[in-house]
Parts: structure tokens; C-alpha cells; sequence
């Protein structure tokens, strides 16, 4: 389990290394923290629990309206964005991103590290 936790501190670094990302957060799909790279100030349960309700929330939203399959969550703020999206049936991964940066460029970013969380907690 050590071994797993370390890969997937790993893919948060990685996306650190982008510029445009602040902090991210692999949470489980029911709200809990599976590991993060979060201020201190933050309260880790918190942003897991709420990025389950976001996530599900639009899951939901985007089935009853017969929208497709979901991609992500953008939420707006003055200091900048939160961006979750699924990492497989077990996870989300969701990052704070800086109010400047290129969200296309961050959501590449973002579903590559997704691919690689999820293969981390397959096997």
C-alpha cells in the first residue's frame, strides 16, 4: 500500500510541475482523502468530501438531461479555479488551478495523471 501512495504522490508532483496548478488532490468517489498536496490551512476533508458532491452532482445532472458522459467540473473564483474529473471508477482528482492559467492545458495535464492515478489503484 506504501508503494501506491507513492506513485500517486508522484503524479500530484508532476502536476505541480506544470506552473499552473497550485495544489491537487486525489479523493476517493465517497469523500474521503486518499492523498493530497494541499496548504496546511486547508481542511483535506473538506475538499474531499465536497469534490465527491461536485463530481456526483454533475454526474447526475449531465445523465437526467441525457447530456453525455461527463467530463469535468470547472468551478470559477476570484483567485483562480478548481477543476475535478473522474480517475476511474475509485477516484477523482481535483486540482486548484491559478486564475491565469491555460485550463486547456491543465485539463490535458489533468487526464493524463487521471490514467495514471487509475492504473495505481487497479492493481
Amino acid at each position: 500500500m506504501v508503494e501506491v501512495k507513492e506513485k500517486l504522490e508522484e503524479v500530484l508532483a508532476e502536476l505541480r510541475k506544470t506552473g499552473d496548478i497550485e495544489a491537487s488532490a486525489i479523493v476517493r468517489r465517497d469523500g474521503l482523502m486518499i492523498t493530497s498536496d494541499l496548504p496546511p490551512k486547508v481542511e483535506s476533508r473538506t475538499v474531499a468530501a465536497m469534490t465527491a458532491a461536485l463530481v456526483g452532482t454533475a454526474e447526475t445532472c449531465t445523465s437526467e438531461l441525457k447530456r453525455g458522459i461527463f467530463n469535468e467540473v470547472v468551478v470559477e473564483s476570484e483567485k483562480g479555479r478548481i477543476v475535478a474529473i473522474g480517475a476511474g471508477s475509485m477516484a477523482l482528482l481535483v486540482c486548484l488551478m491559478r486564475a491565469e492559467g491555460n485550463l486547456g492545458y491543465v485539463l490535458i495535464s489533468m487526464e493524463r495523471a487521471a490514467k495514471k492515478i487509475e492504473e495505481s489503484l487497479k492493481g
